[in-house]
């Protein structure tokens, strides 16, 4: 190319970019309000929703053409669900110079979202469906999206929990959100691809850090893989796919917890230290259902807690049990509460509460293995192997979790001989926050030290032949 086809190029380049440059202030300055006005005609269109812009319209020259709106405003009714402090706009050059404008970049900044769930399980920030107006609605796309600095809080009214988002940045491309269409029982969700950093999210005493997650949704199908964070001191890896395409949506979870520290955990409901040391969760779940309830009730999978070397502070489990025949006062229930603390999660462990575990009766207790193991199906969580072993003893619980009725089933914790069979044994029934906890009782005939017993097992001891209580992993001391 000659050099004077290249500064004619320039040149036209030049008068081409001037050209926009000049229809942009003119179409920003000259008539802010019908600016403004375009703006929120069309978000509010493409959303079926109230889009509001109450602060004023900018032209942006550098390092591209766009328009910047402050205080901006979204509204699903008379509930506002986003408030951002300012949004910016990258306008596309070509279409402009034809005198149309078409949006090629979004970027919210600070924006705030209050998201709720009321009791009929309509959320705030899903548009209704109107029959008179849906056909209008033209789908909504943009190449690419960000979002600076954001905070988000979702309550579940029925359920009362919370769940917050601090700090988030989200790189995206390729959203498109196309119009509700009838009948269509699940929200209708945006197909985009994005990057999510949070500086933390919060999930009742939950609190998971450096928060990293890919994010993909495609034809009503949410993908979250890898999502990466910090929990209890521990790393954090989530997986979790939801299908809405269906009249029943579908949900899968994959959650893995390696090496958190039991210590930041028991934080979480005791300020005192109670325990240390390190263990690792795991857990696969599926289920299906437009509700919490359904999902509840069609929710299968397993989860395991497993951990070696644990402290527990505050007493001695071993020198408990060594005088329990001359005491009768000891709650083998409470140390049950350190086998729920992690298939289970909080909803039990705070219910029920550490009464006696961490009664500050002075010494420590060295845990040499800690297995909790369940198996979950239609809601009902069976515990397949959850046992734990001390310097001298073996502790073992047997029973189900019923996560629909929220109540303990046949759950009874015992301490086990050699061989498996229970020694001494404690039943727990009736509802997680207030459950019925019987009075510990022998198995068998107390003839001998339960030292003794449990050492030697107690078919030494009895005539009778046990059916063992116990045959999983956790080996005896």
């Amino acid at each position: 190319m000659s050099r004077i086809a290249r500064i004619s190029l320039f040149a036209v380049g030049g008068v081409v970019a001037l050209l926009a440059l000049l229809m942009l202030l003119a179409w920003v300055f000259l008539d802010a309000e019908t600016v403004r006005h375009r703006i929120e005609q069309t978000a509010s269109q493409a959303m079926g929703m109230e889009f509001k812009v109450d602060g004023p319209v900018q032209a942006r020259v550098f390092p591209t053409l766009g328009v910047g709106l402050t205080d901006v405003h979204v509204r699903q009714g008379e509930t506002e669900w986003l408030h951002a402090a300012e949004m910016r706009l990258r306008v596309r050059l070509l279409p402009l110079l034809r005198g149309r404008v078409e949006i090629s970049a979004i970027n919210f900044v600070e924006p705030g979202l209050n998201l709720t769930r009321d009791s009929d399980g309509a959320f705030n920030f899903i548009p209704a469906h109107r029959p008179d107006d849906a056909g209008d609605r033209q789908p909504f796309g943009i190449r690419r999206f960000s979002v600076e600095d954001a905070s988000l809080t979702f309550i579940d009214q029925p359920s009362g929990d919370r769940f917050v988002m601090n700090g988030c940045d989200l790189a995206g491309r390729d959203l498109a959100w196309p119009p509700a269409q009838s009948p269509q029982p699940n929200p209708t969700l945006p197909d985009f691809h994005g990057q999510l950093n949070c500086r933390s999210i919060t999930y009742g005493t939950l609190d998971a850090t450096e928060v990293q997650a890919a994010i993909s949704a495609q034809g009503q199908r949410l993908t979250i893989s890898p999502l990466t964070g910090r929990l209890f001191g521990g790393r954090l890896k989530v997986q979790l796919e939801s299908d809405l395409s269906g009249s029943s949506p579908a949900h899968s979870l994959e959650l893995e917890l390696a090496d958190f520290r039991v210590e930041r955990f028991i934080e979480t409901f005791r300020q005192e230290q109670g325990a240390e040391g390190s263990a690792g969760f795991s857990m696969q779940l599926t289920s299906s259902g437009r509700s919490l309830s359904e999902v509840v009730e069609q929710l299968d999978g397993q989860a395991e807690l497993a951990g070696e070397g644990l402290v527990l502070h505050g007493t001695d489990l071993d020198a408990q049990l060594a005088r329990y025949e001359s005491t009768q006062q000891f709650n083998l229930v409470d140390t049950a509460a350190l086998f729920l603390a992690g298939p289970v999660g909080l909803a039990v462990t705070q219910g029920y509460g550490f009464a006696s575990l961490f009664a500050e009766t002075g010494g420590r207790t060295s845990i040499q293995e800690l297995i909790s193991e369940w198996h979950i199906e239609n809601g009902v969580a069976r515990a397949h192997d959850v046992a734990l072993s001390t310097e001298e003893n073996r502790l073992a619980l047997a029973g189900r979790l019923n996560f629909v009725t929220s109540e303990f089933e046949d759950m009874r914790v015992a301490v086990i001989d050699s061989d498996g069979c229970a020694v001494v044994e404690q039943r727990i029934q009736g509802s997680f926050n207030d459950p019925r906890i019987n009075k510990p009782n022998f198995v068998v005939a107390l003839t001998a030290p339960l030292f003794e017993m449990v050492k030697q097992g107690v078919a030494l001891f009895s005539e009778s032949e046990c059916e063992p209580f116990y045959s999983g992993r956790v080996v005896s001391p």
